[in-house]
Parts: C-alpha cells; structure tokens; sequence
C-alpha cells in the first residue's frame, strides 16, 4: 500500500513505502507524532520512523522545531544519542525521519515497572545522560525537555546503554546554522512542567543549565519514586519550581547518605549559575556517593557553576611547614652574650651610682572642654515604590477581565498595569464563553502578552491531573 492511499493522520498499516522503507508495524505515539518500526526491503536493515501529526506539519513553528531535531542531533553526533539519518514528506503533507531502531525500553517504562531505582544501577544511566547533554551543551545546543520518556534504555552485550531521544523543543543556541534557530516567541515557556527550570517556567531566555535542572528532577524521581515538586494542574507545579525549595531526596528515601542531598540539591538550584558547571562533574560525585570508581578522571569535583562575569579570585591561604630552630647555632650564641653582659656590669656598676631621685613635677591641670551636642539626624524618607509595569494583553476577546490574586485589575486586550516585582505573579484572564487562562508573569518590565482562550466546551468535563508527558505552552494551553 502507498502513502497517498491513506486518510490524514492514519495509521501507517504494515507494508506502507515510507521513503526506501517499508512500514511494519507502530511501536508507540508522542505528544508530536507517531513512531513505527521499518525496514529496508533489500539488505533488511530496521528503522525507526517518526511522523509528524498534520495538523503540527502545517504549523510553521511546531515544523520548524521537528527539522530542528534532525538538524540538531546531526550536529552533535554522539554515541548517546539516537542517530537520524533521513528526513521527508509524506504525500499528504506529513513530516517524517528515520532513525536508528533500538532493542528495550524508555526509562519512563522501566520507573513505572520499578517505581524508584539504587543508586549503583542508576549511576549507569545517568552516566550516559550526562555525556550526551554535555555533548549537546559544547554544540551550544540545549535539549529543553529532558524526561524519563525520552530516555531509551537499549540492551547490548554490555548491559543498559542509555540514547537520549527527541530534540523536538531543542534550541540552537548559537547561530550557527544560517541563522535557523529553535527559539520560541519571548516570553513562552515550553516544555514538561514537572521538569521545567524555574527560568523556563518563567517563559525566559535559556541556556544549558535549564538541562542541568530538568537532570537533576531525573535523578530525584528515579531515587526516590516522587517529584521534587507536584501538584493538580500546570500552573501549580510550574510556581513551585520558580518559588519553592525541593525537599531533600532522603527525607524521602531516608537509606540515600547526605552526599546525593548535597548534589541534587546543587542541580536544583533556583540560580542557574549556583548549579554544576556541567553534568560530568555532578555524576562522578554521585559515583562517589555510591562508592563507585568515578568513570572520568574529574580532579576535585566543583559543583557550583561559574557565573558569567568571574571576579578575580581570592588569594589562597597556603599554611607553610614551620622550620624547627637550629638550636645547636643559636645557644653558643646566647651564652657568649650573658658573659659579655656580666663583664660589662662588673666593670661599671661602682662608677654607676644611684643618683637621688628628683622631686616630681606637679601634674598639669586637666582642662575638659564641653562638645557641642551633636546635630540631629535629617528624617529618613522612605523609598519611592518602583512604577507600575505595563502588560499589553492581545488576542483575547474584547471585554476579557485580568486577575492577579483574585482582584480584577483591568480588562483586556490593551494595557493593563501592575506593581513592579522580581517575584513570579499568576495572572488570570477570563471572558464569557470562555475557559479561564492562567499564565506566570515576572513584572519585573514593561511586556506584550499574546494570550489565546478557549471557548467552553458544551459539555463540563472534570479536571485531570497533568501527565508526564504534557508539553505545554503556559500561554496557549497543551501542545
């Protein structure tokens, strides 16, 4: 059966031509499309076969984002991480690439099946994590969506060897590609909330410690069977990972010594640049937490990262060893001096006379001098409050009311106004008709807000807790 035989977002039915392959049979879906095993007809070599969904093959950004998968794991080439080799079009108009078929399991299957992980058997896996995102990192390519499910765990002759899966919200950091980048419209946080950085949540700018935070909720749900950080909708979880602090792994799993504490608590860190330098560093310190010989020779484990701007670094303080007393050069020395000393006194104590001692002079007066009270402190004025920032509100329906803290505090779309804070504030914006939109906002400068609501649904559905696999985009709802 060809391509063109099939309806729109079908299934691919065994013996579908895709390219130089041959369908057979579909090994599971995603958030973007559907993957299927195939394989060549004349040297029988299998493949895996990613297809994207139609209706993001004909959005210009969810596309570009799937050719920036290809583009970017050919940048990296890296042994940890899946290898694609083709890119194409179905005829009606769905996007696909083939990759390398691989024998087990995601991880995501292998937590669901164990619950939580020991720390020898994860360190393995978190090893060739690791490597591969550093890879990623020295390519100036960050992975944006780090999760157990796009970890796959294949079996070789050696054991688990972990292949990091979908750069499909990947971004290019650099331009070094013609000028095609990843990045998202400002302001939009995309991602998995229960693995976002709290700078991703906020919608921010991101570089490779966004990576180093989502490695760090890895670790912790995988030794300890939780997330740092839950909750009953996205933007619950989302203002945990930008306000709260996560509990440490062994209240929770109270056999993990306090060293893995001190290095997942380091990759969870609020401040980027508070977290690991890079991965390899953080791993070998768990390898060490687990008493394993580290896997790299990483000298002294530094898990803090440098911050952007270095300042000179302090003096070291370098205790010398004291240098005992060469007694044997100093005593001589000392005796011939108290002879010398005595001959001296014995010769001159009768021309030395004591002489009778003088009258002491009368001390002086004391004159005190009286000092001026000193002049009152000028009064303390208060600080001037920082000006109100302006968000203006567009693609909302006219008339739409905004929120913050349950309080209206203008109608949109057009500007509204609201106290200028670093902290992360929820805004709400509703309409009639409409489902309530909530998106985080940090008011810290004058912004545009492009928001999208959907209308209500005729019939009232429940609300489901998020999944693990939710991409979402705080402000346009579930991708």
């Amino acid at each position: 059966m060809a391509a063109e035989d099939i309806d729109v977002d079908a299934d691919l039915p065994p013996g579908t031509q895709v390219g130089e392959y041959t369908v057979e049979n579909r090994l599971g879906a995603g958030a973007f499309g559907v993957v299927y095993k195939a394989s060549h007809p004349v040297i029988g070599k299998q493949v895996a076969i990613k297809v994207l969904s139609l209706k993001f093959s004909v959005d210009p950004e969810a596309s570009t984002r799937f050719v920036a998968e290809a583009r970017a794991v050919n940048q990296i080439r890296h042994r940890h991480i899946i290898d694609i080799f083709s890119f194409g079009k179905l005829p009606d108009g769905r996007q696909y690439y083939v990759m390398e078929y691989l024998d087990g399991e995601t991880m995501d299957a292998l937590l669901e099946r164990e619950r939580k992980l020991p720390l020898d058997n994860l360190v393995p896996i978190l090893r060739g994590i690791a490597k591969a995102l550093d890879a990623a990192h020295a390519k100036n390519v960050a992975h944006r969506d780090l999760k157990p499910e796009n970890v796959f765990l294949a079996r070789d002759e050696a054991g688990v060897f972990p292949k990091l899966l979908d750069f499909g919200i990947a971004k290019l950091l650099g331009n070094e590609q013609g000028g095609m980048t990843a990045k998202t419209r400002s302001g939009i946080a995309v991602g998995t909330p229960y693995f976002m950085s709290p700078e991703q949540a906020r919608g921010r700018e991101l570089d490779h410690r966004t990576d180093v935070y989502s490695f760090g909720v890895l670790v912790y749900l995988s030794l300890t069977g939780t997330y740092p950080f839950d909750g009953d909708d996205h933007i619950s979880i989302l203002m945990q990972h930008v306000t709260a602090d996560a509990e440490a792994p062994s209240a929770r799993v109270p056999e993990l010594p306090p060293a893995v504490d001190e290095i997942v608590l380091q990759l969870l860190q609020k401040d980027p640049a508070a977290r690991p330098e890079n991965l390899r560093t953080a791993v070998a310190a768990l390898e060490r937490a687990a008493g394993l010989a580290p896997s790299v020779d990483t000298g002294p484990v530094a898990l803090r990262s440098q911050p952007v701007a270095v300042a000179a670094a302090p003096t070291a303080f370098v205790e010398t060893p004291k240098r005992r007393p060469r007694t044997w050069a100093i005593v001589p020395a000392l005796a011939a001096i108290a002879v010398i000393g005595v001959a001296v006194v014995a010769l001159t104590g009768k021309r030395h006379e004591k002489a009778p001692a003088k009258p002491e002079a009368p001390p002086a007066p004391v004159v005190v001098k009286t000092l001026p009270p000193p002049p009152a402190p000028a009064p303390v004025q208060p600080p001037a409050p920082p000006p109100p920032v302006t968000l203006d509100i567009t693609g909302v329906p006219t008339g739409s009311e905004v929120l913050v803290a349950g309080k209206v505090i203008g109608t949109a779309p057009g500007p509204v106004q609201l106290p200028q804070s670093a902290s992360a504030t929820v805004v709400v914006v509703q309409a009639e008709g409409y489902q309530p939109l909530s998106t985080i906002v940090v008011p810290d400068r004058d912004q545009p807000l492009s928001l999208t609501l959907k209308k209500k649904p005729a019939a009232k559905t429940g609300a489901q807790k998020p999944g693990r696999d939710d991409i979402i985009d705080v402000f346009g709802g579930n991708k």
